[in-house]
């Protein structure tokens, strides 16, 4: 059970008590994790902590948790003033708390004269109960010297706390740091014991730009809680010419302040669940020893520091930034590798064409001569002129459909590209996030494509050089087919369902995994492409004891019967307005070849198609090159 000082929608506890649930649930999945928030934000009278901490520890007298963790200071103050008998024997956790304690009763009556020698050490209050600790100690010169060090002409520290135990603490432990080590800087408080909020916001425009200002929280029930947090820290924000230094991660996501020295929620989270895991296994608390850590992490928000024009040269060495922009590298590394990847690609291809052009040239040329020795020859040398004739045919066609193959490629690698050169382009000038998002999303979608091409002739380069790899090993048809639907339904159009056969069971197969699902992805994607409504299935089955049956079948345009005969071949694309190469399904025929099956297709116009393939359920566990 884990008992937060304050509401549900304070951030900082909450993480701490999601950071901690998480390393329970990984280590012990069947223990159950209770929440319980005293909200001691929302309560008027400090006294009323100790009633409500009885209240939420009379749920569970009948069934004591396994250990009770606190969560900062209140928590632990309203537990000493509750009836805990019936929790004697339980364990008990302070995370974050202070390493000075007050009794509810002594921070009432002196409130308001509150000295640093009216609080007891955390660890000596710990002797009453079964306990540990991870206690927090707040890095209040670190917090000082950071202002010093960024704010220009620094004249006056000024302090905002509020009216609860964190805000009276460390208002006690600012003000004796300040006195102490800056005698000539004068001290400002803004006090939430004798200040309301109303009088805080009117007070901050009077606070010149060469202050330094900290501010610890302003949660005041005792002044009212008049406005969201979020609202309220921004209207001090806007208030002030100077940045705000804080405590903790308050308004930094919200980008309100510039930051400050505090370790991160899940840092106590973190060490907290170390304690509650040793208990766990059998440790007992008391063996435990209490541990104390420094707040020595300095967090600064890069936009306010960038705002207020702060000289970074004057930050300590070790910062970790909020929301600092990443480099252009970094963000677009990849799409620069597929960028020179894909002109590689063209280079490579231009040299072939080059070649293939060469070696034409000199086919022409001995027909050429074969011609005219012809002439004078007898019937074996027309024979061999028309075999010269029927070889050139065969040369100048594959000439042609590289011709072709290559101006498609231009297409189709231009289009993506010009996508990923243009929305990168103009990346940095979007306004909105949204956008920024479609930008982003657009580009990752075009790289996908051009991934595709390049893979698409790198498969056809190792079939031409007779280098194809295959690793064959154990795996289930179910496992495979269901992999592929699950990665591809997002591409489905509105309206279009992707499914597995609900007949398909488990089917064993030793096979090349990657292989399989190469073929039947790029069968699903032709399906998506083709199919505007309707459905998409992908289904398997035993067809005899040595082979297995893999089928697509969807609801899309068809295909003509004149055409089905050459769907097969190489760089056939039967809708140019289609992207693709025209290589998918020549690249997959070779592949089930090779697995020792067969591939075919049933298909009518307007009605939809099956494509379908054969392999061999059993193939030797070793890799093998074809």
């Amino acid at each position: 059970m884990v008992v937060s000082s304050y509401g549900t929608d304070y951030q900082w506890s909450n993480t701490i008590m999601n950071t901690i649930g998480k390393q329970l649930k990984d280590k012990h999945p069947s223990i159950e994790f209770s929440r319980e928030f005293l909200s001691s934000e929302m309560l008027e009278d400090s006294d009323s902590w100790g009633n409500k901490m009885s209240v939420l520890l009379s749920n569970y007298k009948k069934n004591p948790p396994l250990a009770i963790i606190l969560v900062s200071d209140e928590a632990w103050m309203g537990y000493q003033d509750a009836d805990v008998s019936a929790f004697k024997n339980v364990p008990l956790i302070l995370c974050a708390v202070k390493p000075h304690s007050i009794s509810i009763s002594d921070f009432i009556t002196k409130r308001d004269s509150l000295h640093l020698s009216d609080f007891t050490p955390t660890v000596e209050l710990m002797k009453n109960y079964r306990a540990t600790a991870v206690l927090r100690e707040m890095n209040v010169p670190g917090y000082l010297s950071l202002m010093e060090n960024l704010i220009s002409g620094l004249n006056r520290f000024v302090f905002i706390t509020d009216s609860r135990f964190y805000g009276v603490y460390t208002h006690l432990l600012l003000q004796q740091e300040a006195e102490r080590s800056y005698p000539k800087i004068p001290v400002e408080s803004i006090d939430g014991r004798f200040v309301s909020t109303d009088s805080l916001l009117s007070l901050l425009p009077t606070i010149p730009s060469t202050a330094g200002v900290l501010l610890t929280s302003w949660l005041t029930g005792e002044y009212g809680f008049e406005f969201s947090k979020d609202y309220l820290y921004s209207s001090i924000e806007n208030k002030l010419s100077t940045p705000i230094f804080i405590t903790n991660d308050i308004g930094l996501e919200k980008e309100n302040f510039v930051g400050g020295y505090y370790n991160d929620a899940s840092f106590w989270g973190n060490k907290t669940s170390e304690q509650l895991l040793a208990i766990i296994n059998g440790v007992m608390p008391e063996n435990l020893k209490p541990e104390t850590y420094y707040d020595s992490q300095c967090q600064i928000a890069w936009k306010v520091f960038q705002h207020y024009g702060l000289d970074s040269r004057r930050l300590p060495a070790k910062v970790d930034f909020f929301n600092a922009p990443e480099s252009f590298w970094s963000v677009y590394k990849y799409y620069i590798i597929a960028v020179i990847s894909v002109f590689l690609v063209i280079l490579l291809f231009y040299y072939y064409t080059l070649r293939s052009n060469f070696k034409l040239q000199q086919a022409q040329r001995l027909l050429l001569n074969s011609v005219n020795e012809a002439q004078a020859a007898n019937d074996k040398l027309k024979k061999t002129q028309d075999e010269l004739i029927v070889a050139l045919h065969k040369a100048e066609e594959s000439d042609r459909l590289k011709s072709a193959f290559l101006a498609n490629m231009s297409h189709e690698i231009r289009t993506p590209l010009n996508a990923i050169v243009g929305f990168s382009g103009v990346l940095d000038e979007v306004d909105t996030k949204e956008e920024r998002e479609e930008y982003v999303d657009l580009i990752h979608r075009n790289s996908d494509l051009l991934l595709q091409l390049l893979s698409d002739i790198l498969d056809l380069s190792r079939i031409e050089a007779g280098v194809l790899e295959f690793t064959f090993s154990k795996t289930d048809a179910h496992k495979v087919c269901n992999n592929v639907v699950v990665s591809l339904s997002n591409k489905c159009r509105s309206g279009v369902k992707l499914y597995l056969a609900p007949s398909a069971n488990s089917m064993p197969l030793c096979t090349d995994v990657n292989r399989l699902m190469q073929v039947l992805i790029n069968l699903v994607n032709n399906a998506i492409k083709f199919t505007s409504e309707g459905s998409i299935e992908v289904g398997y089955f035993s067809y005899n004891d040595e082979l297995a049956e893999f089928y697509v079948k969807d609801t899309g345009i068809g295909i003509a019967a004149e055409k089905q005969a050459v769907i097969f071949d190489r760089f056939t694309k039967l809708n140019n307005y289609v992207e693709g190469t025209g290589l998918g399904l020549s690249i997959c025929q070779t592949i089930v070849s090779l697995l020792g099956g067969e591939m075919g297709l049933e298909s009518e116009e307007g009605t939809g198609s099956r494509f379908w393939f054969r392999i061999l359920k059993n193939q030797n566990a070793v890799e093998h090159k074809f």
